[in-house]
């Protein structure tokens, strides 16, 4: 646009311009008086709207214009991804270890696996606990289907499910999260579950619903059941330890705000409780009471742990009793 010497503007004509030949094409016209007059632009394969969009004409490329057709995509030897594992050599000392973070570190190698994402029997929306029935099977929360699906441990073959958060009755299940086994050869199930309201289910090892109590928790993370049969929960962010007894009845109720800052898993050899501090790096050590033994905690292994479980083929050299841990 250009200015002249009385203050008022006027628009450039673009007849003579040798770039505007592609005007029209680019949603410019030029009026009867020569001054540019933009038009929307319309895009490749549009159509020409009018007032009336049911008489719209469909753009229709020249004669010389084609479009060649693509053969569908086949994969080519260079496209092929190899998916045969490296093979170590046998006489690597360290073929089972990796070094990090200054020590060396078993390397876990898992030996089969099953399920996928999705909402089939053998499939998961989100797993986020499982547990080891005596009676040879796999139990697996699903959370987001609102279920617990129980497998054959050695086959992985799917029998059963429950706890549906559509099933009518007492049976109703929402948002389960965390699952322990009742010891003993019985294996009752107890489930925690966080939303809506959380609280406390077991079941029988068919799916039988039984009893559910812990309607007054806040933040249930994890649970255990020890030899005795009682319950254990902690709840996070708020640093709380909860013991019921199997019939949910509270048996003792423990504020450790202040050796805790965000605990993640619980176990116990029926004397002692071991949590887990994602925060502190440390697994903390306490009695049935509510008293801090000791903390275990190592700079080098010890990183953001999550889980907690105790081994019962090793004893701890120092006191004799089991200490054992992976995280």
């Amino acid at each position: 646009m250009l200015t002249n010497s009385f203050g008022t503007s006027r628009k450039r004509p673009l007849v003579c311009d040798k770039e505007n030949v592609w005007s029209s094409v680019l949603g410019i016209e030029v009026n009867d008086l020569g001054v540019a007059v933009k038009q929307p632009r319309l895009a490749l394969g549009s159509a020409t709207i009018d007032n009336n969009i049911f008489n719209s004409t469909p753009y229709s490329p020249p004669d010389n214009f084609l479009i060649k057709p693509l053969d569908t995509w086949s994969s080519l030897d260079l496209d092929r991804v190899h998916l045969t594992p490296k093979q170590e050599p046998r006489n690597n000392p360290h073929s089972e270890t990796r070094y990090k973070n200054g020590s060396f570190r078993q390397v876990l190698k898992w030996v089969r696996s099953l399920g996928q994402y999705g909402d089939g029997n053998n499939a998961f929306r989100e797993p986020n606990s499982v547990a080891w029935l005596e009676c040879g099977k796999l139990a697996v929360v699903d959370t987001n289907a609102h279920c617990i699906k129980v497998f054959h441990s050695e086959t992985g073959q799917f029998e059963y499910s429950f706890g549906r958060g559509r099933t009518l009755g007492c049976q109703n299940l929402l948002y389960p999260y965390r699952i322990a086994v009742v010891p003993g050869g019985s294996d009752e199930l107890v489930v925690i579950q966080r939303h809506p309201r959380p609280q406390i289910h077991v079941f029988n090892c068919q799916g039988e619903f039984i009893r559910r109590f812990g309607q007054h928790l806040e933040k249930p993370r994890a649970l255990t059941v020890d030899k005795s049969h009682r319950i254990l929960v902690i709840e996070s962010q708020i640093q709380k330890l909860h013991i019921f007894s199997l019939h949910g009845q509270i048996l003792s109720v423990f504020s450790f705000n202040q050796h805790l800052q965000f605990p993640t898993s619980i176990c116990s050899n029926n004397s002692e409780i071991f949590i887990s501090d994602n925060h502190l790096h440390s697994i903390k050590v306490f009695s049935y009471t509510g008293q801090l033994i000791r903390e275990i905690k190592e700079n080098i292994y010890i990183q953001f742990p999550t889980n907690i479980k105790l081994n019962n083929d090793k004893i701890c050299p120092s006191n004799e009793k089991i200490c054992n841990f992976c995280t």
